[in-house]
């Protein structure tokens, strides 16, 4: 498997993985096409395994694709899939513990407060807690629940992941104050660099994290059938 999408997988883990026909194909209970896609293993992967894991778990066939995957890419292509959200990981170091705020409050379990701002119905709400809930993590919401954040911790490396801003209080700096005290509060639990996932086209995003320290180390596409 691709380093970077080993990495992912363990920081934004699915709650069942299974192997089989080149493939390591992960079910999240529909949540997220990360917790739910098929992981390449071999050049020689099986495109009809994913096809009949997906359909047999009433899902959409899906497939991450990274750099060095293009056979199996084109493959997927050939039958059907069509390209999702492209994505960019992005990484910097944590040798220095970053000056924050102090004002996101961030505990180690997801409160009613930090899950109220994720998006989707209660299946999704509690498929998020419960993806990140087989990891160590830091939440992050800012005063008076204007944002929030989580951090994944995993010896030295620490992910950056489920940020969102509330509408009403974008452009005041919220996402970066609360950016900043999860790295510091990560850098106080070991971990020395981070990185972050971020669909292309998010540039208000992007712009933050670039901002900050962030430099594009590499990239994957989602090839979703139907």
């Amino acid at each position: 498997m691709q380093a970077w999408a080993r990495r992912v997988a363990a920081d934004w883990p699915a709650l069942e993985a299974v192997e089989r026909g080149g493939w390591r194909l992960g079910w999240g209970d529909g949540v997220t096409k990360r917790a739910n896609c098929g992981l390449v293993l071999d050049p020689g992967a099986d495109v009809d395994e994913v096809n009949r894991f997906y359909r047999g778990h009433g899902l959409a066939p899906c497939a991450q694709v990274w750099p060095g995957e293009e056979e199996v890419d084109a493959r997927l292509a050939e039958a059907g899939y069509r390209t999702v959200e492209p994505t960019l990981v992005l990484d910097r170091g944590l040798g220095e513990r970053p000056e924050g705020p102090g004002t996101t409050e961030i505990g180690s379990r997801a409160t009613a407060q930090w899950s109220a701002l994720t998006s989707g119905n209660e299946q999704q709400v509690r498929g998020v807690e419960r993806i990140l809930g087989q990891v160590e993590a830091g939440y992050g919401v800012a005063p008076g629940g204007q944002g929030r954040g989580c951090v994944v911790v995993d010896g030295e490396s620490a992910a950056i992941c489920s940020m969102v801003t509330a509408c009403d209080a974008r452009g005041r700096g919220v996402g970066r104050g609360v950016l900043t005290d999860l790295l510091a509060w990560a850098h106080d639990k070991g971990a020395r660099r981070a990185y972050l996932c971020v669909v292309e086209e998010n540039a208000r995003a992007l712009g933050l994290y670039e901002g900050f320290g962030f430099a594009r180390v590499s990239r994957y596409h989602n090839r979703v059938l139907g």
